[in-house]
């Protein structure tokens, strides 16, 4: 009985120690506008260390419709992703604002930060395709992603007809 409050302490400093691989309330990509003057807001780092405080996510992963790495120079791959729906109008009204900045999250770590453009007002019968310059690149980077974003994206069910 006098060893329990120390197995516990050790098992709350273990269980402490580790740190997740990416943030608990991430998807497997998203895109957040910088909010750097914001102190409530989540830190996310980059590849190389630099930190930035994001907001909650404008589009993420699993309500995106598709996904499309593609190569615009030798060294700059973009991705194109298409909005529908609700992400459709939710991205048009975050990118009415003029000199906003958003990154694109991939796994808990940021990707690339870029610059909002305003897409306009929406069109009948069209999709809305947002692009996200220097999603990777080199060409096995753009593969990885496009392989990464397709395993973890999550199939629409099919409804079945009795």
């Amino acid at each position: 009985m006098r060893n329990a409050p120390l197995f516990l302490f050790v098992l709350l400093v273990l269980s402490c120690s580790s740190t997740p691989t990416r943030p608990v309330f991430s998807d497997f990509m998203e895109i957040r506008e910088i909010k750097d003057d914001d102190p409530l807001a989540a830190k996310f780092s980059t590849k190389d260390g630099a930190e930035y405080r994001l907001g909650d996510p404008i589009v993420s992963g699993k309500t995106v419709s598709r996904f499309q790495v593609k190569r615009m120079s030798d060294d700059q791959f973009d991705l194109h992703v298409t909005l529908t729906g609700a992400d459709n109008s939710r991205w048009r009204r975050f990118s009415r604002s003029k000199g906003r900045q958003a990154a694109l999250v991939i796994d808990g770590s940021i990707a690339t930060i870029f610059k909002v453009m305003d897409p306009g007002q929406a069109e009948e019968n069209e999709v809305l395709v947002v692009r996200i310059p220097s999603a990777a690149q080199t060409e096995e980077d753009a593969e990885k992603l496009d392989t990464y974003l397709e395993s973890n994206r999550t199939t629409k069910r099919k409804k079945t007809e009795e």
